[in-house]
C-alpha cells in the first residue's frame, strides 16, 4: 500500500486518539504490525500558536517513521498554515479531520461536525493540498445523523481536492460510537470514487479485517479501540493476509508486552506520571490475561516504577507456576526474550539538519 511516494509495509494503520497516541502506543503498535501512526489530534489553531501541550504532543523520534499528524479545524488558512508547520518538523503525512464526534472536538465546526458544512470542507481540503507537499489525507463518517447521511458527497469532494485517500468511520456523528458499525457504507463509498478508501470501526479481530477486503474491497483498515491492551491484533491479522494463523500470546507474553509498555512510559515521562498512565493500560492488558481479574488492583494502585516492578515480577511468577504444572499454554522464549531486549534511544537532531532524521523530536529543538 502506498500513500504518495511511501511505500507502507501493509495495508493496516493505527488511528490517532486522543490522550493514548503517545510516543510508547505509537511504538508498540509499529513493533506489531501497523505500517503508519498518527500523533494525538491537534487543533489547527494550537499548531500555531505552538502551545506547550501541542509542542509536547508534537515531539517524536526517527524511529517511528514513517508518521502522521492529525488536523482539526474549519478555517482554511488556519489550517494551511498549521499544516506548513507540521511539515516543516518532517511529518510524513497530514490528515484532516472530519469524523471525531466529541464535543469539546466538535466545538464550532471542528471535527465531525464539519460534515454539516461540506462546502467550508472542501475549501479546508483546498487549503491544505495547496499548502504543504506531503500527502494529505481526509477522514469523516457518514454525516452528522441518519437523516443527514453525506459520505458520498465527502468522498467526492476528497477525490475532487486532491486527497491522497480517504478513511471512513460508517457511524454518524450522532451515534459516537454506539451500535454497529456498517461497513456497506464504506463499501458504497469505494464503488463511488477512484482514490483509495480506509476502513474504520469495529475491526477487533483478523476476520473483520478480511471480510472488509474481501467482502467490500477496501483498500486499507485504520484500527483504533481494537487494539486497547491487543496490539498485537495487527500481528494476527498480517498472519491472516497470508493465509497462516496466529494466536493470541499466553498470559505471561501479555505480561511481557505490558512490561516493556510501562518501561517506554518511564522513558518519555515523568516516574509519577508514567505510574498514573499505566494504569489505564493495565487494566486493558489485564482483560487478556484468563483469570487474572483479580490482579487488576495490583497495577491500579501503582505509585512509583519500583512498585510496578515489584507486583509485575509477582504476577508473571504466579503463571510461572501454573505453566511450569501444565495449567496453562507456556510462552514462547524468543517472545519473552524480544521483550527484555534493552530499547537504545536514537541520537538527538536539531531542526535544520541536513542530516536524515535519527534522532529526538525536531520539535524539542524548536519549543
Amino acid at each position: 500500500m502506498k500513500l504518495g511516494d511511501i511505500q507502507l509495509s501493509s495495508n493496516l494503520l493505527t488511528s490517532p486518539m486522543c490522550g493514548i497516541s503517545n510516543r510508547p502506543f505509537r511504538l508498540l503498535a509499529k513493533r506489531f504490525g501497523s505500517a503508519l501512526t498518527y500523533v494525538e489530534m491537534l487543533k489547527a489553531r494550537s499548531v500555531i500558536e505552538r502551545t506547550p501541550r501541542t509542542m509536547e504532543l508534537l515531539r517524536y523520534y526517527a524511529d517511528e517513521k514513517p508518521l502522521g499528524a492529525q488536523l482539526a479545524g474549519s478555517e482554511p488558512q488556519e489550517l494551511a498554515e498549521a499544516a506548513k508547520i507540521v511539515e516543516d518538523l518532517g511529518f510524513d503525512t497530514i490528515d484532516f479531520n472530519c469524523g471525531c464526534p466529541a464535543g469539546r472536538v466538535g466545538h464550532g465546526l471542528c471535527g465531525a461536525r464539519i460534515m454539516s458544512k461540506p462546502n467550508i470542507a472542501r475549501e479546508c481540503m483546498r487549503a491544505l493540498r495547496a499548502a504543504v507537499k506531503v500527502p494529505v489525507t481526509v477522514k469523516f463518517r457518514a454525516g452528522m445523523d441518519d437523516t443527514a447521511l453525506n459520505y458520498l458527497e465527502f468522498g467526492r469532494i476528497a477525490q475532487e481536492e486532491g486527497m491522497a485517500w480517504v478513511t471512513m468511520h460508517p457511524r454518524t456523528r450522532a451515534q459516537g460510537y454506539k451500535g454497529g458499525a456498517d461497513h456497506r457504507r464504506t463499501a458504497e463509498l469505494k464503488a463511488s470514487i477512484r482514490i483509495p478508501v480506509n476502513a474504520s470501526g469495529d475491526v477487533t479481530e483478523p476476520e473483520h479485517a478480511l471480510a472488509i477486503a474481501r467482502d467490500h474491497g477496501i483498500d486499507g483498515v485504520m484500527i483504533g479501540r481494537g487494539i486497547y491492551g491487543r496490539p498485537w491484533l495487527y500481528r494476527r491479522i498480517l498472519a491472516a493476509q497470508a493465509g497462516e494463523s496466529e494466536s493470541d500470546p499466553t498470559p505471561r507474553e501479555v505480561l511481557a508486552v505490558l512490561r516493556w509498555h510501562f518501561e517506554r512510559l518511564l522513558e518519555v515521562f515523568r516516574p509519577r506520571l508514567a505510574c498514573i498512565m499505566q494504569r489505564r493500560y493495565s487494566g486493558w492488558y489485564i482483560k487478556a490475561v484468563p483469570g487474572a481479574a483479580s490482579w487488576r488492583a495490583a497495577f491500579v494502585t501503582v505509585e512509583t516504577p519500583e512498585e510496578f516492578f515489584t507486583r509485575w515480577k509477582a504476577v508473571d511468577d504466579h503463571y510461572a507456576g501454573l505453566e511450569a504444572a501444565g495449567k496453562i499454554a507456556a510462552a514462547s522464549p524468543g517472545r519473552l526474550a524480544s521483550y527484555a531486549e534493552p530499547f537504545p534511544l536514537p541520537t538527538p537532531r536539531t531542526l535544520g539538519d541536513n542530516a536524515p532524521l535519527s534522532g529526538q523530536s525536531l520539535v524539542a529543538a524548536t519549543a
